[in-house]
């Protein structure tokens, strides 16, 4: 198994924390949910001893879109994985856990917005295209 970052925790982190907020634009899967969940658990254990990390965490579920809150949960984070092999495997562990079995086949046909130089910026809550999508589960 590879070591995961402190980057690839964190997004996970802020992807609970905005569970946590109320501002997840979805609800996701339950089993995704528990795997946030324990992996949310493993780290507010670690940082529990640390009143900098645990406030940071912390700060993180009230703005988890904000970038410096992010940067400094990742922060303490990348420092506790680097002292603590054992800590850092149980994360990567976790994170294994999450990854999906298969994946689903998305093609795209006539993609529409294309930026040279500059942004192009599509939301949507579920699956979204410039054009032509079409999405089958995995094994279709």
């Amino acid at each position: 198994m590879d070591a995961v970052s402190a980057a690839a925790i964190t997004s996970f982190l802020i992807s609970y924390g905005r569970h946590l907020a109320g501002v997840a634009s979805e609800v996701v899967d339950e089993g995704v949910t528990q795997g946030l969940r324990a992996l949310w658990e493993k780290v507010r254990g670690r940082f529990s001893a640390d009143p900098q990390a645990s406030g940071a965490l912390e700060r993180l579920v009230e703005q988890p879109d904000n970038q410096r809150r992010q940067a400094a949960v990742e922060d303490h984070l990348d420092e506790a994985m680097s002292a603590d092999s054992e800590f850092a495997a149980a994360l990567s562990e976790l994170a294994e856990r999450m990854k999906p079995t298969g994946h689903q086949s998305i093609q795209v046909r006539d993609a529409g917005a294309v930026a040279i130089g500059g942004n192009v910026s599509i939301k949507g809550t579920r699956h979204v295209a410039g054009r032509d999508i079409t999405l089958s589960a995995p094994g279709e």
